[in-house]
């Protein structure tokens, strides 16, 4: 019997440091060492269906943005679990990552599922659940994703899914076509009525506040502008010079109040050479809908995000590249100097595996820090 209560004080011990141990992650995301990179190891939320649970894993293709009602940091990409089939390449899912607790939770999956083809490779068909509640079919959002803190809603548009099934026929990517609506009040998607831009994959949005409206960044470089309050699309008055820009980056300027279009180009054509197309930058001002150039980026952008620091007014980017085919390291883009300038941290950028060399990065505010994703981690940094 002393055994037994000693076994069991132990273990009382071992769950009141467990308690101690959850309990003090507020603080040390609060107490985050200036100028450093620091992994946050998190935990995962479960869904209550059994063949629902299952584990977050990395497409690469995957955008960040901060809900700051919810103090969470979003996105869309893959969930692995039985029930929609194990591992495909695509996103199906809506994540929630809450800094303060370390925890990533599920917060929808899509009613699609992965299943093999008798001679190879695999078609993405719905689940019955979807004509009840219909989802957008999984896919490669790109950055054609953001939250409009107005509407407590998150939106995305068009994407990549080449083994989508609509009965017995191959739609492939015509699945894709179009926005979504997801109301994070009700937990449900709707879908967009209205004629999107036409999908060229590996496109991307961004929120304007200013005039409650979506700036859309086709691949071919266009400018389009999808008006919340009355569901219409249109083109605006005037784009960049147009040429090939997958992979450009829209996102909202709260000093100048314009949008940057950031980056993009041809596919892979940075690992080819200089590619200094990569490395322009555009203001789009909503009100004139007029372009302007601005100074071009210290490397190559592709895919890549300009996190704004609403603390000390500036953009941060961070790149890098395993075969050293362009410069690596991070830097920050200073809006009202329309300067850039290089970021040293105190300790290494952490390493990224394989091509995909871009940071998945937004900042935090409610945390003053940056939360950042390579793979299946997650990082935190704060500027000095």
């Amino acid at each position: 019997m002393a055994m037994l209560g000693g076994t069991a004080m132990r273990f009382r011990a071992l769950l009141l440091l467990a308690a101690i141990g959850n309990s003090t992650l507020a603080q040390d995301i609060a107490k985050l060492p200036a100028n450093s990179w620091i992994e946050l190891k998190y935990s995962t939320v479960q869904p209550n269906d059994p063949t629902e649970k299952g584990n977050w894993v990395s497409a690469g293709w995957n955008k960040l943005v901060y809900d700051p009602d919810g103090k969470r940091v979003l996105c869309y990409d893959r969930w692995y679990d039985k029930k929609h089939g194990g591992v495909t390449i695509y996103g199906n899912c809506l994540f929630g990552f809450d800094p303060a607790s370390a925890k990533l939770t599920p917060i929808k999956i899509d009613h699609w599922k992965k299943v093999e083809t008798k001679t190879g490779g695999y078609r993405t068909i719905a689940l019955p659940e979807d004509e009840q509640e219909p989802t957008p079919a999984s896919r490669h959002v790109y950055h054609a994703f953001d939250h409009v803190p107005e509407l407590k809603s998150v939106f995305i548009c068009n994407g990549a899914n080449q083994t989508v099934m609509r009965g017995d026929k191959h739609v492939a990517h015509d699945e894709c076509d179009g926005a979504w609506r997801f109301d994070l009040k009700t937990n449900r998607w709707s879908r967009f009525a209205g004629k999107a831009p036409r999908n060229r994959l590996d496109e991307s949005m961004a929120y304007c506040p200013d005039t409650k409206a979506m700036v859309y960044s086709t691949g071919d470089g266009e400018v389009w502008i999808l008006d919340l309050g009355k569901a219409e699309w249109r083109k605006a008055k005037q784009s960049p010079p147009l040429r090939t820009t997958f992979g450009r980056t829209v996102c909202y300027d709260p000093v100048k109040k314009r949008m940057l279009l950031v980056g993009g180009g041809r596919l892979d054509a940075w690992q080819k050479g200089p590619a200094p197309e990569f490395r322009e930058i555009y203001a789009f001002h909503p009100a004139t809908e007029k372009v302007e150039r601005l100074a071009d980026a210290p490397t190559t952008l592709y895919e890549s995000q300009l996190a704004f620091d609403s603390k000390r007014a500036v953009f941060v980017t961070v790149a890098v590249f395993n075969k050293k085919e362009q410069p690596s390291g991070m830097w920050s883009y200073d809006p009202a100097k329309n300067a850039w300038r290089e970021i040293h941290p105190a300790n290494a950028i952490p390493p990224h595996n394989g091509w995909h060399g871009w940071m998945k990065l937004c900042y935090a505010a409610d945390f003053d820090c940056f939360i950042g994703t390579i793979r299946d981690k997650v990082f935190a940094y704060r500027l000095p």
